[in-house]
């Protein structure tokens, strides 16, 4: 049996999806404390041709809570937003968009169970 355990990220890395795909039993870690700057609730996308940061905004989130223990904050629409106008003339926006929207939209306030929904 391949286990593996793992910090949860916000539209984790393609490597990770692929770490879940190849082992039989995955686990998400979140009762350690929270990495302030890390990728837990952040991405990157690409707009104009450049990186371009977007955070999910938190409440409680020090590095002395745990993952689990931090609620999501309120400017959900504002990176819909963003993802929107980086990409509206991308191919397959159409069909790839309302995912995210549907992923951005829900009504979970836990980070650990809002991003774990995301597996």
């Amino acid at each position: 049996m391949i286990l593996a355990i793992m910090q949860p990220y916000l539209f984790a890395y393609i490597g990770y999806w692929k770490l879940i795909k190849a082992v039989d039993t995955f686990v998400i870690y979140d009762d350690v404390n929270f990495i302030k700057q890390g990728y837990i609730n952040r991405n990157n996308i690409y707009a104009n041709d450049k990186k371009q940061l977007f955070t999910l905004e938190l409440i409680g989130a020090s590095s002395n809570a745990f993952i689990n223990e931090i609620k999501v904050g309120r400017n959900i629409k504002k990176i819909k937003r963003t993802i929107e106008n980086a990409y509206l003339k991308a191919p397959y926006f159409s069909t790839a968009y309302p995912i995210i929207e549907s992923i951005l939209g829900q009504h979970e306030e836990n980070l650990a169970k809002f991003i774990g929904i995301l597996c």
